[in-house]
C-alpha cells in the first residue's frame, strides 16, 4: 500500500533530481533552478512502475500507477490498490480492497510534507556526482548519484538515470539505511497537460466506509 509520505518523496526523488544533474554546481543556483521549474510547470503527469527489493530476503514487490501533480499541493495518484487525492486542502486516501476512505485536512495529516518543503531539504542535504552513462530504451542517460553522509537520511543514497537530450529522468534507485532498494521506472513523463479541476477531488463510491478525521 502506498502512504502519503511516499507520494511526496516520489514527486521529489523521481521528478526533480534532473535539475541537479546539470553542470551548475552552486547549491543556491540549483535551488533557484528548481523553484523556476516548479513555478513554470502548470501540471505534471507520470506513469510509473515501482519495485521494492528487500535486502535480507531478496523478495521483490512491484506496483504500477499514475501520478498527476498540479502546483505545490494538488495531486492524484492511482495504483492497483489505492487512490490518493488532494485538492490542496483536503486529503482523501482510498483503499480499493477494503472499500474504505480516510479523509483528513492536508495540513493536519501526520504524513503531510509538501513537495516544495521536501524538495528544499533534499537538494540542500545531498551531494551529487556523475558516475557514467547508460542506455535505457535506446536513449543515452546520464547516471547521477546523490549521497547524504550525515546519517540522518532514511535514503542515504539515490541514483538517477536522466535522458541527456531531454533532461527527463527515466529511472531512479533509492537505497535506504537497511540497504533495501526501491526502483522507479518512469515510462512516461509529460508536462503542462490541460487538467480538469475535478481530477483533484475524490468522489466517494457507494458502499464505502468513510473515516472523516477533519
Amino acid at each position: 500500500m502506498v502512504n502519503q509520505k511516499w507520494i511526496y518523496y516520489f514527486i521529489v526523488i523521481c521528478l526533480f533530481p534532473v535539475l541537479m544533474a546539470a553542470k551548475e554546481t552552486n547549491p543556491a543556483k540549483i535551488i533557484q533552478n528548481v523553484e523556476k521549474k516548479l513555478d513554470s510547470a502548470k501540471s505534471i503527469r507520470v506513469v510509473f512502475k515501482q519495485t521494492y527489493i528487500w535486502e535480507l530476503t531478496g523478495e521483490e514487490q512491484s506496483i504500477e500507477g499514475e501520478l498527476v501533480l498540479q502546483g505545490d499541493d494538488r495531486f492524484h495518484v492511482t495504483t492497483e490498490d489505492q487512490i490518493i487525492v488532494s485538492d490542496g486542502q483536503t486529503l482523501w486516501t482510498y483503499s480499493k480492497p477494503s472499500q474504505r476512505v480516510l479523509i483528513d485536512r492536508l495540513s493536519d495529516s501526520d504524513n503531510t510534507l509538501l513537495p516544495r518543503q521536501i524538495l528544499f531539504q533534499y537538494t540542500r542535504s545531498y551531494a551529487t556526482r556523475m558516475v557514467g552513462e547508460e542506455v535505457i530504451s535506446g536513449k543515452t542517460c546520464a547516471v547521477v548519484m546523490l549521497t547524504e553522509e550525515s546519517g540522518d537520511a532514511f535514503f542515504p543514497e539515490v541514483t538517477v538515470w536522466i535522458e541527456q537530450d531531454t533532461w527527463i529522468p527515466r529511472k531512479v534507485e533509492q537505497v535506504d539505511i537497511n540497504d533495501n532498494r526501491t526502483i522507479y521506472e518512469l515510462n512516461s513523463v509529460q508536462f503542462d497537460l490541460p487538467m480538469d479541476a475535478s481530477i483533484f477531488e475524490f468522489v466517494i463510491p457507494e458502499d464505502t466506509e468513510v473515516i472523516d478525521m477533519r
